[in-house]
């Protein structure tokens, strides 16, 4: 019962981590009809600039953790200058191959910044941990599904009780209309460039003290958190955030018992079950967007 409980609460903060990224993909789609591969690397680099802001300028974690996230912003703004807007009347296919063209430069660039040696980033809480029904929690899982939750209300109410949340709606729900009526599609992208690249930054500094942090840590968690927006709809933010965690807990527990040390690769096979089984996501039936 130990394992299960500590099982169980590593899916669980893997999962809020999913959720993030996850997320980051469904507001760019939402406003943009794009998938953005460049995510995987966004929360590689929010990672490094965590670990740069933390260990090497020795800032304490609430100062080093905002200012990770307004470096993450302006990433955000300069990816959709330079990746998006150029090519934004062109076919969706050209632009998401802006956004793979933009991960291998974002690659290359934290490479030369940080070389290819592996780092870690402390946690904030320490090596505190948490017993539940006899298992030892570690404390800062606990921390990661706080901080993840708070995030995730924010975007929902962002997204739910605002002005731009309801022309991010319409867009998805109707484009050209809303297009017609005179929204800003220049700006909806912007603010979505910049969601998406704080949630994957957020998601990087997150899970970066729970393993060492290297030029692809990101990969693995934007493939599986690609899987979870696809097996959420794409178009529903709680579909998203519950097939998210059970992607999580998925993964922990048939790696806890079955496939130890193979279960980073379930993320790719539920994303491919998906796709050939339903994919328009298990959600996308649900009317309402985001």
């Amino acid at each position: 019962m130990d394992k299960f409980i500590a099982l169980t609460a590593s899916g669980i903060a893997y999962g809020a981590v999913l959720t993030l990224v996850a997320l980051g993909f469904l507001v760019l789609y939402n406003a943009t009809g794009i998938v953005n591969f460049a995510n995987g690397d966004l929360v590689t680099l929010g990672a490094y600039v965590g670990i740069w802001t933390t260990v090497d300028l020795g800032l304490p974690t609430i100062p080093s953790f905002l200012v990770t996230l307004a470096l993450m912003a302006v990433v955000g703004l300069v990816l959709e200058a330079l990746a998006y807007e150029p090519l934004r009347n062109q076919p969706a296919l050209v632009a998401v191959m802006g956004t793979l063209a933009a991960a291998i430069i974002l690659r290359g660039v934290i490479g030369i910044w940080q070389g290819s040696t592996p780092r870690a980033l402390p946690s904030p809480v320490g090596d505190a941990v948490v017993h539940i029904g006899g298992a030892p929690i570690a404390g800062h899982r606990i921390l990661i599904v706080v901080v993840s939750g708070i995030a995730v209300c924010l975007v929902g109410l962002l997204f739910t009780r605002t002005s731009f949340g309801r022309q991010l709606r319409a867009l998805a729900d109707d484009p050209t209309t809303t297009r017609l009526m005179g929204v800003r599609v220049r700006a909806a992208a912007r603010i979505s460039f910049v969601a998406s690249a704080v949630l994957a930054g957020l998601g990087g500094l997150l899970i970066a003290p729970i393993g060492a942090v290297d030029l692809t840590f990101g990969f693995n968690l934007m493939i599986t958190a690609f899987a979870a927006a696809i097996l959420g709809g794409f178009g529903s933010l709680r579909g998203v955030v519950i097939a998210s965690f059970v992607i999580g807990l998925l993964q922990a527990l048939v790696g806890g018992y079955f496939l130890v040390g193979y279960s980073s690769v379930l993320g790719a096979v539920l994303l491919l079950a998906v796709l050939a089984v339903r994919p328009s996501g298990l959600f996308s039936m649900e009317r309402s967007r985001l």
